[in-house]
């Protein structure tokens, strides 16, 4: 099979300069039995067989070898010998290669009893170039009586732009079962008889409409503005259709915007939402921005919305206009396009909208400040984050860390220490979004004299932020001292660095007389950044003297860390587990303690889990994290894996469970 694939490519190589008829004969020949194959699926290696040699063989330059080949191809279409799906394939090869000494057998086949045949040769006549190939379309189709039949020949002929045909086609207008492909055939040939003709059947053919805008679209592209104007022109005061009205408009703001203005103005104070979007379209297309803008007081709420979408930044001071306007929607879309198209002059606009208590769009105001990028907007925003009034400069400062500006972090550190609470929580949320180690002492200073409510979080987020963080840790815990206020208002930065030192400050915490200090140095252990706070926790739990909520709270931390301390060791995340079960006190301590030891991805955390699937209190708990185990193993230690899901199958948990068991064993 492969050599009789690759023969005629090799043959075509022979016919390089003058083709050989002969030997494309040949080859044509051996292909045909092939192509006729009963078995539809096996012809198809002969069809790319023959396609390829037709590509060939038409290549540039090749001019003798196509002639050549496509003779001998019209020559088999035409010949009723040859099977009739090998001639269906050689007609679709003439197609594409077929010039006029392809058009004498094409033509016959126009009247061929083989419907596949005859639609096939109509395809290849339409695509031929030969003024042959036109003429014999226009005769089968005087001749043509079947309405599916006249139908693709008129799609011929409009497709070859026949201006002769016009006449002929015209004729089919009044048809109600091929009325429609006329319509279309003489739009595309939009020559003045085709207009004419669809003139002629204008209110009575439904279908001239549109062909009429398929010809005036094809003028405009070729140049014949005058008559492209005029059917635009005709067809807005003649067709009150809506989708009429549209395409004419289209046609006219492309060729006359001047000319087109009043329908613009028309179609935006319509009723109707598509001409409007039309009309807008064919505006701002044809660069009459200042007309939507000088329209827009005028709109409905509906055509406002649709205009505030599209109006570039030119129109930014008619967008500044209808900001505050009644509806809401148009609202909502003026503050949207002024964080598309505004500049500096719209900021306070977007900043009075960001902190209007009375109505809707807030929110839609504050993303626009987030995204405004013209020209002085980000200036401004700076500027009001300094000086405006309290509301609107907690406004400019939630813009600032949106923007993520970060030339503003020092206006961010001076308003977090301001009085204002509204000024104050805007900033220290910015400086958690944006700050760096450079900011994150005196972020420290700040937490540490103001103790606002905001700075836990923003001095955590900065910390776990920090590469450098033994050196961050010295500075925060020389900027606590010896003040257990100022030491616990910088715990969450202390859980986030790390270090020895911390950690012996956070411990001594843990015995602090103020139990709200206590209770957040045992929060900070259970954030620590690695399994170091782990031991101290333990302690904790194990000591029993320690009050319940607390024991619970340094569980907590530890099943937290045995999760979460993915860097660390996988043996030593086990080990604190065991140790961690062991001192339990209660099975809701040791359930968490499961499911966080089931998520490291270790063989030997099998161990820990498996002897308590026969704990009737701890069981599920247990299967479901042996389950668990088993997918984190099951594609770096399979055999483990296997063994845990049986492990869980025998002992019959539960249907769900054993569901899951048997599909990790059938993979």
């Amino acid at each position: 099979m492969k050599t009789k694939f690759f023969f005629p490519l090799v043959a075509l190589a022979a016919f390089s300069g003058a083709a050989c008829a002969a030997e494309f004969e040949q080859t044509v020949n051996d292909l045909i039995p092939r192509l006729a194959d009963p078995n539809v699926p096996a012809r198809y290696p002969a069809q790319m067989e023959l396609q390829d040699l037709a590509s060939k063989a038409s290549a540039p330059g090749r001019e003798a070898d196509r002639a050549a080949l496509s003779r001998l191809l019209a020559t088999k279409a035409s010949d009723p010998t040859v099977p009739q799906p090998a001639r269906v394939w050689i007609v679709r090869q003439l197609e594409y290669i077929g010039r006029g000494e392809a058009v004498p057998a094409l033509t016959q086949l126009l009247s061929d009893a083989d419907a596949e045949l005859r639609e096939c040769a109509r395809r290849a006549l339409e695509k031929n170039p030969d003024p042959g190939a036109t003429a014999s379309l226009r005769t089968a189709l005087e001749k043509a009586a079947e309405p599916k039949w006249r139908i693709g020949l008129i799609h011929s002929l409009g497709e070859k732009r026949d201006p002769a045909a016009v006449q002929l086609i015209s004729r089919h207008l009044p048809d109600p079962a091929v009325g429609w492909a006329a319509a279309k055939a003489l739009g595309n040939i939009a020559t003045p008889a085709a207009v004419e003709a669809l003139w002629s059947v204008f209110g009575q053919n439904r279908f001239a409409p549109e062909a009429l805008v398929e010809a005036a679209n094809r003028l405009a592209a070729n140049g014949q503005t005058a008559p492209a104007k005029a059917i635009a022109q005709r067809l807005w005061q003649q067709d009150p259709a809506a989708p009429t009205r549209r395409a004419a408009l289209v046609v006219m703001a492309s060729l006359d915007p001047a000319a087109a203005t009043p329908w613009i103005t028309d179609a935006l104070t319509s009723s109707d939402l598509k001409l409007q979007q039309a009309a807008l379209t064919a505006a701002l297309g044809a660069g009459l921005t200042q007309t939507v803008g000088d329209l827009l007081p005028r709109l409905s709420a509906a055509a406002k919305v649709q205009a505030l979408a599209l109006l570039p930044a030119t129109a930014e001071p008619q967008i500044l206009a209808v900001v505050n306007d009644a509806d809401e929607s148009v609202r909502r879309a003026a503050l949207e396009a002024l964080g598309r198209v505004g500049s500096g002059a719209s900021v306070p606009a977007l900043l009075a909208a960001a902190t209007d208590e009375t109505r809707p769009g807030k929110s839609t105001a504050a993303a626009a400040l987030a995204r405004i990028n013209g020209p002085g907007a980000a200036q401004v925003i700076r500027q009001a984050a300094s000086q405006a009034d309290p509301k609107r400069r907690a406004a400019a400062i939630t813009a600032l860390a949106a923007r993520r500006d970060t030339s503003a972090l020092g206006t961010l550190l001076v308003a977090a220490a301001l009085p204002d609470p509204d000024v104050s929580r805007a900033a220290w949320a910015g400086l958690g979004q944006m700050g760096t180690e450079a900011e994150l002492e005196m972020m420290a200073r700040l937490a540490v004299r103001n103790k606002p409510a905001e700075a836990a979080d923003a001095l955590q987020a900065v910390a776990s932020r920090v590469t450098d963080k033994p050196t961050a840790a010295r500075k925060l815990l020389a900027v606590a001292g010896t003040d257990p206020q100022a030491q616990a208002v910088l715990l969450p930065a202390f859980s986030a660095l790390g270090g020895p030192e911390a950690l012996d400050l956070v411990v001594k915490l843990t015995s602090n007389p103020d139990p709200q200090i206590r209770d957040q140095a045992l929060r900070a252990l259970g954030d620590w950044l690695d399994l170091a706070a782990a031991k101290p926790l333990l302690a904790i739990a194990k000591n029993p003297n320690t009050p319940l909520n607390q024991y619970a709270a340094a569980m907590q931390g530890v099943a937290r860390l045995i999760k979460t301390a993915e860097t660390e060791p996988a043996e030593a995340r086990i080990e604190v587990a065991t140790a961690a079960l062991a001192a339990a006190r209660r099975d809701e301590e040791k359930k968490l303690l499961l499911s966080a030891v089931g998520s490291v991805p270790d063989a030997r955390a099998a161990t820990v889990i498996q002897p308590l699937l026969s704990d009737p209190n701890l069981k599920r708990e247990a299967g479901a994290a042996a389950l668990n185990l088993a997918e984190v193993l099951r594609r770096t230690d399979r055999k483990t894996a296997r063994a845990l899901a049986q492990a869980v199958k025998d002992a019959n948990i539960s249907e769900t469970l054993n569901q899951r068991a048997d599909r990790l064993l059938s993979r």
